[in-house]
């Protein structure tokens, strides 16, 4: 392992390691710490920080465990700050259970599984950059589930619209709803290839982009069954041609290049120069100073 890569691997252990002992008594720490850690993640894989943060204070109060120090589980079997479904077994459960940053990013892994089916299978809003915080309003719509009851023409206190408000409140962060006009009268469906435009006022987020030059490692979501490999493709959202192992580095080519939702980055990976695209998603950057 490259002298660059075992330095921020170290230094990624010592920061995560600090979170989780300050949960190691399976106590809550204050907000500011919580947020902190999901702001991280957000960083990691492509989304918006003020998305997650919101998503989380409106899921569970930004708490992994209860007062008498156990996993916190809601009805239906929700664990944890991003109230995860014990049902999906794609994750560790006791992981889930007592270990906050996997909860918050697999978390993150559900958001982004819903962007993508909403970018593949439901109406897109404008040419769904994720850096615009208006796009993500029907995979919020998609988190909390397509039911009826999130639709802003059956309720006015719909699961996007809480995400919103809580936003507004909690971080100053305005973000425009879509248009009820968009929406059907009922249902909690949309159609399939429909573009309603992005609102005339929209708003940035904080997704962190590379540029040419720029050294990345894979960094991809840990599994039950160990961690998905980073796949290596002949351009964005193309055919498969190969993964990128965990301890290779790649130099930026190009991008970003914004495909179905996605941020695409042309590499070379370095180790044995073979070229190719990946999702921005599951890469971080190596620091200069390592």
């Amino acid at each position: 392992m490259g002298k660059r890569v075992l330095a921020i691997l170290v230094a990624l252990m010592l920061v995560f390691g600090i979170a989780e002992n300050s949960f190691s008594q399976q106590k809550n720490p204050s907000r500011e710490e919580v947020e902190k850690l999901i702001e991280e993640v957000a960083t990691k894989r492509g989304i918006p920080s003020v998305i997650l943060k919101c998503i989380a204070k409106l899921e569970s109060g930004f708490r992994q465990f209860d007062s008498n120090g156990n996993p916190f589980v809601s009805k239906g079997g929700y664990i944890g700050i991003m109230q995860i479904s014990e049902k999906e077994t794609e994750y560790n459960l006791e992981k889930l259970k007592y270990d906050p940053v996997y909860n918050i990013e697999a978390g993150a892994n559900h958001l982004l599984k819903k962007w993508a089916w909403v970018n593949n299978e439901m109406t897109q809003v404008g040419n769904m950059d994720p850096n615009i915080l208006e796009h993500w309003y029907f995979t919020l719509w998609a988190y909390n589930g397509l039911l009826e009851r999130n639709n802003p023409n059956v309720n006015s206190s719909t699961y996007q619209a809480r995400i919103y408000e809580t936003a507004l409140k909690e971080y100053n962060q305005e973000i425009t709803p879509i248009s009820k006009k968009s929406m059907p009268s009922r249902g909690g469906r949309l159609h399939r290839n429909i573009n309603i435009p992005t609102p005339e006022v929209y708003h940035e987020g904080d997704i962190i982009k590379y540029t040419p030059n720029d050294i990345v490692i894979p960094d991809t979501m840990e599994k039950a069954d160990g961690k998905d490999p980073l796949v290596l493709y002949d351009g964005p959202k193309g055919n498969a041609i190969g993964t990128v192992k965990e301890d290779q580095t790649m130099t930026i080519l190009e991008g970003p290049a914004l495909k179905r939702g996605f941020y695409f980055y042309k590499v070379k990976v370095n180790e044995d120069e073979r070229i190719g695209w990946v999702y921005g998603n599951w890469i971080v950057k190596l620091m200069d100073n390592f």
